[in-house]
């Protein structure tokens, strides 16, 4: 009997096909001082275009799921709250807001995350084929690769989110010890190296979000009792968490997004789950255990 291969064909091809993203991602942090609005305007719609397929393919797995289990039979509310078209325009508003962040935060990768990132995708190509194959028939086949990409997806957000905020939280690249928040604003933070001014603006926004961050974390038993200084406290921690939290969304679901099927998911026809039907069985029905209950009692027989 042969020994199964670690490394197949498909897995090889998926590879292939999910590290466009990463070197799309490479190539845009490395042409980004000569890049123009209108080619950073191409790349934000290639990210934006493979993470609205993935978010495609999320929000049709859950209508169906909810269409299938809590709607008895096709209504107007089912209609109205998880209309294919409804949720393709808010899947392309999410889409465009994380394909901002991705462009923007791409900016500010160093060569540790450029390599975490890579060996995510590694991961995602060996772990979602298992994680189909495990469900095996416990999951219907229509569904099952959709459901092992979304689960992959929340690994692969929990590996970089993780890694990010323990950077930020217990090595940051910068030291902000005993500053006040305006002066890391004003001073501290290094603008990134944008061509097209609206990046640029977004960028400096971002960078800006992970300076107070990182002031956060070093200054807060000193400036908790601050008040002018704790707002900005509580800020800080904000976008520590929010910011590469996003990226981390944004970056998965884009690896997700290469090899999403939708079209799949629009196409399976959408049937909703039957009424149940009463009982009309005489013996077995409803109407028996009233028949009983209304039975006279069988007449004592013995002593007193």
């Amino acid at each position: 009997m042969p020994r199964p291969r670690f490394v197949s064909y498909a897995i090889i091809v998926r590879l292939l096909t999910m590290s466009v993203v990463w070197l799309s991602l490479l190539i845009w942090f490395l042409n980004a001082y000569r890049a123009g609005c209108g080619i950073a305007l191409a790349v934000l719609a290639l990210f934006a275009l493979v993470i609205l397929a993935a978010g495609i393919e999320q929000s049709f797995l859950h209508r169906r799921a909810i269409f299938k289990e809590c709607v008895a039979e096709q209504d107007t509310l089912f209609d109205v709250f998880y209309n294919r078209v409804v949720m393709m325009l808010y899947q392309t508003s999410v889409a465009l807001f994380l394909g901002v962040m991705l462009l923007v935060g791409a900016l500010t990768f160093e060569p540790r995350q450029w390599s975490l990132l890579f060996i995510d995708l590694l991961l995602l190509t060996l772990l979602i084929p298992r994680l189909a194959k495990g469900m095996g028939e416990q999951i219907r086949d229509e569904y099952r690769y959709a459901m092992a990409r979304h689960w992959g997806m929340w690994f692969s957000v929990v590996l970089l989110w993780g890694e990010a905020t323990m950077v930020l939280t217990l090595s940051p690249p910068e030291n902000y010890l005993g500053q006040r928040w305006q002066e890391v604003v004003t001073y501290g933070v290094a603008q990134p190296d944008v061509l097209c001014p609206q990046v640029a603006g977004l960028a400096n926004v971002f960078v800006v979000g992970q300076a107070l961050a990182m002031w956060a974390v070093q200054n807060a038993s000193r400036v908790f009792n601050d008040p002018t200084q704790a707002v900005m406290l509580w800020v800080g921690f904000f976008t520590l968490v929010s910011f590469s939290f996003l990226v981390a969304v944004a970056y998965s679901r884009a690896l997700i997004g290469v090899m999403a099927r939708p079209w799949a998911m629009w196409k399976l026809p959408a049937t909703a789950r039957p009424k149940p039907q009463p009982d009309l069985d005489p013996d077995t029905g409803p109407d028996a255990t009233q028949r009983e209950s209304r039975a006279p009692g069988r007449p004592r027989t013995g002593p007193e």
